[in-house]
């Protein structure tokens, strides 16, 4: 049947509901042992990442139109950092693109160009080029331009791959609140500006294209948290492989340790560490699912622009269900377990933090 069919009769919604049963499969897999807890915030997990995939693929104007845009509010995974906005824009690597955008104060950004495909897993090969502010040559109003292309050009150039599919602009706020974010526009150099309106032929693919995107996303990250279970104890952190880290799409700058959490009612879990050199670290706590916790009403995590510290320059951070009435708590916001992230960003030196999990009752006569 021809895409002007399936359209005509509705039959490309009937293909894609089909398609779409199967990300279903993977809030079935028992690997992770998921209550029926973990299961309910599957279930909403999947339905946001159908709302992400519609929202990239069926309102995408095309690789000649392209845009940055921000995910719709609520969407989550791969353990997001609770300190980041992200915007994004599908590009082809045929065209040169124009970027040009204005610094503003936030803490740190990054552009990087990714083949993040999570609609087909097997090519996910991760970025060409990253260009962070100390890259940036700015003007002294803060403004830039970027050309992303694959052929090197003068001034500020991010490298594009044959197989890059997307442009990422990742700001950090070290206070969200005092900082302002990144300016930013881009254009198709050599192509009108103006979008034409949809091709109807064009909706079948977009929507199973989207499919692919709930299946291949949710199915990517159950696999990542399942490798946090095998690298490292419940309750301990793993520094993930350069490469893996790469390939997820990771920024060159950052390096992660993560792990799996569970505490009892009664017990906290204490980590303990003395930051290297660095320009920024955070921790944060996220679901089984990897998606961040509720930071908008809980306080789910801690960056080191709030952290308190000791007089030697560690910190302690405390994990519990209550507040243990000591500094940097960090709340689990109704959960008994779930993943964990700790950032440090631009140094060198990548410190592992202890971890240990106590009686919440002894936290307060634990010395520091």
């Amino acid at each position: 049947m021809s895409e002007n069919s399936k359209v005509a009769n509705a039959e490309a919604w009937s293909d894609y509901c089909e398609l779409l049963k199967k990300a279903g499969d993977v809030i079935l897999r028992d690997e992770l042992d998921p209550s029926l807890f973990d299961k309910g915030e599957g279930l909403r997990y999947l339905g946001r990442l159908v709302r992400a995939g519609l929202f990239a693929f069926g309102e995408d104007a095309g690789p000649e139109h392209p845009r940055f845009t921000k995910m719709p509010d609520g969407i989550k995974m791969g353990l997001d950092n609770p300190d980041n906005f992200y915007l994004s824009t599908f590009i082809d690597p045929k065209y040169d693109y124009r970027i040009r955008g204005n610094r503003g104060s936030v803490h740190y950004m990054s552009f990087a160009a990714q083949n993040q495909n999570f609609a087909a897993r097997k090519t996910i090969t991760g970025g060409a080029g990253h260009l962070n502010d100390a890259d940036l040559k700015l003007e002294p109003d803060g403004s830039f331009e970027i050309i992303a292309s694959q052929t090197e050009k003068p001034g500020n150039w991010l490298r594009l791959m044959p197989d890059t599919k997307q442009i990422l602009l990742r700001q950090t706020f070290l206070h969200r609140e005092r900082e302002t974010p990144v300016h930013v526009d881009i254009e198709c150099i050599g192509v009108e500006r103006s979008a034409p309106p949809l091709d109807p032929d064009s909706m079948p693919g977009r929507l199973m294209v989207s499919a692919f995107f709930a299946i291949g996303c949710a199915s990517w990250f159950y696999d990542w948290v399942r490798e946090f279970h095998e690298l490292a104890p419940v309750n301990e952190f793993h520094l993930p492989d350069i490469e893996k880290h790469r390939v997820m799409g990771g920024d060159p700058n950052v390096r992660m340790y993560l792990g799996v959490w569970k505490l009892a009612p009664d017990e906290a879990l204490v980590i303990d560490a003395s930051p290297p050199n660095c320009d920024y670290w955070n921790f944060q706590l996220g679901n089984m699912w990897a998606e961040s916790l509720d930071y908008e009403t809980h306080n789910v995590h801690v960056n080191s622009g709030g952290a308190h510290y000791n007089d030697d320059g560690s910190f302690r951070l405390v994990v519990a269900h209550e507040d243990p009435g000591v500094p940097n708590w960090i709340d689990t916001a109704g959960h008994s377990h779930g993943t964990m992230a700790l950032r440090w960003v631009r140094t060198d030196e990548h410190p592992k933090p202890d971890v240990q999990v106590v009686k919440v009752s002894d936290v307060q006569d634990m010395r520091a």
